[in-house]
Formats: C-alpha cells, sequence, structure tokens
C-alpha cells in the first residue's frame, strides 16, 4: 500500500482560480491580482501594502455593483444609495481573507480603506482596481470604470501567499467613442455636460485628437458639498453652524432639525454617508447595458 503523500502546497495559478472563483461565487463581479510592486512607482513609503502587511506580496482586488439597477431607476438620490448599496465588495473580499489563512497558511487581511488618522485612507482602491487590472480613471471625478459594468465598487485584501497577476488594461475605458463624438460636437462629454465646472459644477477636461483623455479638472471640494450630504462631512459643517448660533431656540430648532438627525443617524449606521449624486455616472454610456433591465 503506498504511503500517503504529504500536503503540497497549492500551485500559484490553483490558488489564483479557487479565490477568484470563491470572490465571484460571494458576489464580486470582477477579480484581480496585482504583485505589490506595482504600488512602488505611484504611492510613498508607508503607504504600500507592505508596509501595511509585512511580507506581502499580492493584493486581490474584487469589484462589485453597489445600487441594483432599480435603484438607478428611484428618482430619489437618498433612497438610491440607502436601498441599494450593500457593501458586496467587503463580503467578498472577507471570503478570500478568510480562505487564505485558513486553508493555505499564508497571511491576509482586508486593505484600510477608511483613514485611520486625518483623513487619507492608508490605501487607495481606485489605484488598487487599476494595478490590477480592472479599470481606468475616467472624467468623472476620475472614477475607476471597469469596460464592462462601468461604475463599481472595490475592496482589497493583501496577502503573503504567491498568485498569478493579472495584466494592466492597455486601453483605457474613458471616453467611450460616443463620448468622444458628444465632445467633438458640443465641447463636452456626458458628465461633464451633466456637471459642467463652468456653471458651477465640478467637471472639466479636454480630449486629444486621437480621443485620448488630455486634461481633467475635477472640483472634489465642490463636489464633496453636492454628494455627501449626509455622514461626517455635514455633521460637521452642521455642528459648527449649531455652535455659532446664539439664539437658543433657533439652536434647538437645529439640533432636532431632521438633516441633522439623519447627519447622526448615517454616522451611527454607515449607511448614508458614501454619496447622493450620481449625475455624471447616470450619463456615463459604459456599462449601461448591464443596467438596461425591463
Amino acid at each position: 500500500m503506498a504511503a500517503k503523500q504529504a500536503d503540497q502546497p497549492p500551485r500559484e495559478d490553483d490558488l489564483t482560480s479557487t479565490i477568484k472563483s470563491l470572490a465571484l461565487k460571494a458576489g464580486g463581479d470582477v477579480v484581480g491580482v496585482a504583485p505589490v510592486a506595482r504600488w512602488d512607482e505611484f504611492v510613498p513609503e508607508g503607504y504600500r501594502p507592505y508596509d501595511i502587511l509585512p511580507g506581502a506580496k499580492f493584493v486581490v482586488v474584487v469589484g462589485t455593483r453597489g445600487p441594483t439597477m432599480g435603484a438607478w431607476k428611484c428618482p430619489d438620490a437618498r433612497l438610491m444609495e440607502v436601498n441599494g448599496y450593500d457593501f458586496a465588495n467587503d463580503r467578498a473580499i472577507h471570503v478570500v481573507a478568510n480562505h487564505i489563512e485558513t486553508e493555505t497558511g499564508f497571511y491576509a487581511m482586508q486593505a484600510p480603506t477608511l483613514p485611520v488618522a486625518g483623513h487619507q485612507p492608508l490605501m487607495s482602491m481606485m489605484l488598487a482596481a487599476v494595478l490590477a487590472g480592472l479599470g481606468t480613471r475616467s472624467f468623472a471625478a476620475n472614477i475607476i470604470l471597469n469596460p464592462k459594468y462601468g461604475l463599481l465598487y472595490y475592496s482589497a485584501a493583501i496577502t503573503t501567499a504567491e498568485l498569478m497577476p493579472d495584466g494592466m488594461l492597455e486601453q483605457q475605458v474613458c471616453p467611450a467613442p460616443m463620448c468622444v463624438a458628444t465632445y467633438r460636437n458640443i465641447g463636452k462629454t456626458p458628465c461633464m455636460a451633466a456637471c459642467p465646472a463652468d456653471e458651477g459644477g465640478c467637471l472639466d477636461g479636454s480630449i486629444d485628437g486621437d480621443g485620448r483623455i488630455e486634461e481633467v479638472y475635477y472640483d472634489r471640494e465642490r463636489c464633496s458639498t453636492r454628494s455627501m450630504n449626509f455622514g461626517i462631512n455635514s455633521f460637521q459643517k452642521a455642528l459648527a453652524e449649531i455652535i455659532e448660533e446664539q439664539d437658543s431656540e433657533r439652536r434647538s430648532a437645529m439640533i432636532n432639525s431632521d438633516f441633522f438627525t439623519r447627519s447622526c443617524t448615517s454616522m451611527g449606521h454607515f449607511k448614508e454617508s458614501v454619496a447622493q449624486c450620481f449625475e455624471c455616472m447616470r450619463v456615463c454610456p459604459i456599462g449601461r447595458a448591464e443596467r438596461k433591465l425591463q
């Protein structure tokens, strides 16, 4: 009778295939893998994956659609997020990280997507998606657009496991041919026309003769005041106004107002603090075929 062979570590391609399959079954729409060395060119020391997890070799990135297609059709932007955004990307990446640690013996952790001090997160999920070959930056607030789905929400897992990397996209997703044609006709892409900087909006830019992004202008502070209507941003703004209000009755009314109550609630439940303005994405043609239902 043959002796039982010792367990062998999974091959890099087998483990990568298993991880991707698990992520898709857990709700992911796309999965990509990037070696940590790709971060060296773009971020300073202290913000690279191996600074967060010593010995890290690869990053697994999962992208999921957030609001349902029905939520996109809802005319109430607030309901769109409250009922449609479910952090499926976080659930999928938890499955990936847990599988790596429990089944392979390598370290894994969810990449930090929120600040631990100040306003700057330790790791950008936008950059992670680009480096894992899942999308490229766009005119619309530098949102990462996937060539199939358009806007996706991303989470990542950093691991010491050896995996098979994906290549980065060679073709820029934005601008789409329709957007180039629109720019040639009216001097704006659909997203620029939806939120034009020269009319108090957030977006502007130009397309070169080859139909590629030449220049992008994005007013992040102006966008924040429009899109982040609840959560920490609105709480801080409202709190400053409440403190400075000298009239006690008006101050009491501000504290008990629907706006301040919802701001407090959104921080506690973290359900209304992502964004309420999606107008640039509503008009974006990339991924529209995936959003069209009956």
